[in-house]
């Protein structure tokens, strides 16, 4: 065979491997992420929710997640996109109004 034809057909196979790899290992780590979830974990939704799981079953693709007391929502499982660290979830957020000022005349 050609030299450059050998070059060509590796070329094509190193850009091969270099476009599914990260592809592959992304599907891979989602896989696992997926199966460490259970009833409990903090979860972040596709929609930027943040809840706990109170209800799985992965026969039916659902979930429910509590995202308030007493509130919940049902979702499919392919709508929660991360696991929550306990520290992410529990961050304070900041409720002063951002149009109050305090000015003195």
């Amino acid at each position: 065979m050609d030299p450059q034809v050998l070059l060509t057909i590796g070329a094509v196979v190193v850009l091969l491997v270099l476009m599914v790899l990260p592809q592959w290992q992304a599907r891979r780590r989602r896989k696992q992420q997926m199966e460490a979830m259970g009833v409990g974990s903090e979860v972040m939704t596709i929609g930027g929710i943040i809840g706990k799981i109170t209800y799985m079953n992965k026969d039916e693709n659902r979930a429910r997640i509590e995202i308030a007391p007493g509130v919940e929502m049902q979702v499919v499982l392919n709508a929660i996109s991360q696991p929550m660290e306990p520290s992410e979830a529990e961050t304070p957020i900041d409720e002063t109004p951002a149009d109050e000022t305090s000015e003195e005349e």
